[in-house]
């Protein structure tokens, strides 16, 4: 076999796993929100990481646009000087994507470590892999969440397309945004009649919960422990989750 011809079997081997893991994942969306314990059952059976990776890459892409739809359109005028901050963020993106990419897959390592200790202390022998999946396809369920955030941030930008701020002495830029993203959601929420504000709130709250019940049910049917023991292991499971997630949050990593 040739040289050429042995990177050409290569090839075709990776783009046919490529499409098994993205019809995979694609079915795995579904799952998530309509039949999560069939789901975990497959995982159980028949855990895979490429799929999870594949959702949580489409989840940060679209967090990834959804923090552009933030910056869109939005200066800040400092003197006789006028910012884009949307150009601040272009200038930094490659840093943006490689920290946060990072972090993203290092936060799923560390929440399988915990998943997994927890189990193990409550009795579970499942095997780590099977619990690393599992892991990442919970991880991924905000998708829905952030794909929501999307739309209604690009909505509201495209509303009211130019805001120039006045720049204060000692105002932190995020703080700048963030009145810019308030007042931009007050006008679309006026245009298209509804609370814009509120139905952002209300997913994100469908997120947490949401996660919340798929790591519940992840210690029942993978760890296969007694539901006394799995909401035992869930809460402790999730209050050492939150814990972590606010201070990736907090050092701006997730």
């Amino acid at each position: 076999m040739s040289r050429a011809e042995e990177i050409l079997k290569v090839a075709r081997s990776l783009f046919s796993s490529i499409a098994r893991a993205s019809l995979r994942a694609d079915r795995r969306v579904y799952q998530l929100y309509l039949k999560p314990l069939d789901m975990l059952e497959e995982i159980k059976h028949s855990p895979d990481a490429s799929s999870p990776s594949l959702l949580l890459a489409l989840t940060f892409t679209i967090q990834t646009l959804t923090a552009a739809a933030l910056l869109m359109g939005v200066s800040i005028e400092t003197g006789n000087e006028e910012v884009h901050l949307i150009n601040g963020f272009y200038s930094n993106i490659l840093t943006y994507i490689a920290i946060r990419i990072a972090s993203l897959f290092v936060f799923w390592f560390i929440l399988f470590i915990i998943f997994w200790f927890v189990m193990y202390i409550l009795g579970s022998r499942i095997e780590g892999f099977t619990v690393f999946s599992a892991a990442g396809y919970i991880l991924s369920s905000q998708l829905i969440v952030f794909s929501v955030f999307l739309a209604i941030y690009l909505y509201a930008a495209q509303t009211l397309q130019g805001v120039k701020l006045m720049s204060i002495t000692g105002t932190y830029p995020r703080f700048t945004a963030w009145i810019a993203h308030l007042y931009r959601l007050d006008a679309g929420s006026e245009k298209a009649g509804l609370p814009l504000s509120i139905i952002l709130d209300l997913f994100e709250y469908f997120g947490t919960v949401w996660n919340a019940i798929l790591t519940l049910l992840m210690f029942r049917v993978v760890g296969d422990l007694s539901w006394k023991r799995a909401c035992a292991g869930a809460a402790v499971a999730i209050m050492i989750s939150w814990i972590l997630a606010s201070v990736f949050k907090a050092a701006g990593m997730l």
